[in-house]
């Protein structure tokens, strides 16, 4: 899957290359052009909506978490590309830019979505507290200690409400 076939299927893909083009002028054909060839992958995150990832300074993909609500899926996808875009737009040999900075910002408005940098989903709140393991409890109050992924075996832990060691599950 790929940013352009997404995008149609959301009923996006028109409305963003119409705004790219609005927005960068004689370069957004290119910009277009790489945007749409850039790969989807589903994420197993709990606790992020989508990311924009890169290796070694080049795109590699967009990853969108899909369990989330359906208009939810279009404001992330649009937040994501605004990565891509920023990316793609500025020059590589800056090697330090703010993710959620004035550029990235510029391209959010410009693809007509919020600057917010973090979103929630009901959906993937609850798919994460479905996924919640018992993995430790304290020897000396009983607290429970709840998480996604177990701890790690070879290290001894300590409650840091009571001090008590804790058992690992």
């Amino acid at each position: 899957m790929t940013v352009a076939s997404l995008a149609q299927e959301l009923g996006l893909w028109e409305e963003i290359c119409e705004n790219i083009h609005c927005f960068s002028g004689r370069k957004s054909r290119r910009l277009i052009d790489r945007l749409a060839t850039l790969p989807i992958q589903r994420s197993r995150a709990t606790r992020r909506l989508g990311s924009y990832v890169t290796r070694n300074g080049r795109p590699f993909c967009i990853r969108l978490q899909f369990a989330q609500e359906p208009e939810n899926l279009k404001q992330t996808l649009l937040h994501e590309i605004a990565h891509a875009c920023d990316h793609f737009s500025t020059r590589f040999a800056i090697r330090f830019r703010r993710a959620h900075g004035p550029s990235w910002q510029a391209w959010a408005k410009a693809l007509g979505t919020s600057v917010k940098s973090c979103g929630r989903s009901e959906a993937l709140d609850q798919l994460h507290r479905q996924r919640l393991k018992l993995v430790a409890v304290c020897q000396n109050c009983g607290a429970e200690f709840h998480r996604v992924r177990r701890l790690n075996q070879g290290r001894k832990y300590v409650h840091p409400s009571c001090g008590g060691p804790l058992r690992l599950l």
